[in-house]
């Protein structure tokens, strides 16, 4: 019950909070594999596991290997935004989480799948989401 409290109020957070950009940390812990910094998250620490290919763009992000942070604004219209790369989403569905494509970073040329987490952070797959890293 508590975890469904703590969920619901996650939510409610990211819902009903929304920003236009978002600060995330993305920490590659001691098993090998890399999880967003979700502070506070009700469930299983494997859910912020990054997979299919989000691990290998934080890889790809990080300066020392142990950690990436950047900045995200989600959109449902495509900008123009200097010094951001953009995913475009390719498909989505509730629990199955989001595929995107990513466009703009140098060297990196897969697409990646996004998890169900994203819609706790925020608040649905955007169409778009413009990143960039965070110095």
């Amino acid at each position: 019950m508590k975890n469904l409290k703590s969920a619901a109020s996650l939510i409610q957070k990211s819902v009903f909070g929304k920003k236009s950009e978002y600060a995330l940390k993305f920490n590659h812990e001691s098993d090998g594999c890399w999880y967003v910094d979700f502070p506070n998250w009700p469930f299983d620490h494997h859910n912020l596991m990054m997979v299919a290919g989000a691990d290998e763009l934080c890889a790809h992000l990080s300066d020392d290997g142990l950690e990436t942070r950047v900045k995200v604004m989600p959109s449902t219209k495509r900008k123009q935004l200097e010094g951001y790369a953009e995913l475009r989403r390719l498909d989505h569905s509730l629990t199955d989480g989001a595929h995107y494509e990513v466009l703009g970073i140098d060297g990196f040329t897969r697409k990646i799948w996004l998890c169900p987490v994203t819609l706790f952070v925020l608040g649905t797959y955007p169409a778009y989401i413009y990143l960039k890293k965070n110095v």
